[in-house]
């Protein structure tokens, strides 16, 4: 009993001093830079560049005329070729059904 409640209370002691040392000093670093900084190297790199910025026309093609719109299905098309298709799907089914149950009952007269 003493031996668990020792390791309870170093369990608690080393669990403290954790928590301690994680609310040292920051290591952020934000906290040491400055807009200063930053704004100096970026003018410093552009010390060479004379110029001002112009518009390149040759870097945007000109967008393609829109694609004449075809003559496709009507609605009313549409969906009766969807009932055709359901019809012979529906066909095929009670086809491979009844292929089953052909199956089933030779399973069933040979036994």
């Amino acid at each position: 009993m003493k031996f668990t409640t020792r390791m309870g209370l170093a369990g608690v002691l080393g669990a403290s001093a954790l928590a301690l040392a994680a609310c040292g000093d920051s290591n952020d670093a934000s906290d040491e830079v400055v807009a200063e900084d930053v704004e100096v190297v970026a003018d410093d790199a552009m010390d060479g560049v004379a110029d001002e910025p112009i518009e390149d026309d040759s870097a945007m093609p000109e967008a393609p005329p829109p694609a004449p719109a075809s003559e496709g299905p009507t609605a009313e098309e549409r969906a009766e070729a969807d009932r055709e298709k359901m019809q012979s799907d529906a066909e095929a089914a009670e086809a491979a059904a009844a292929d089953i149950q052909a199956e089933l009952d030779n399973m069933k007269t040979e036994n």
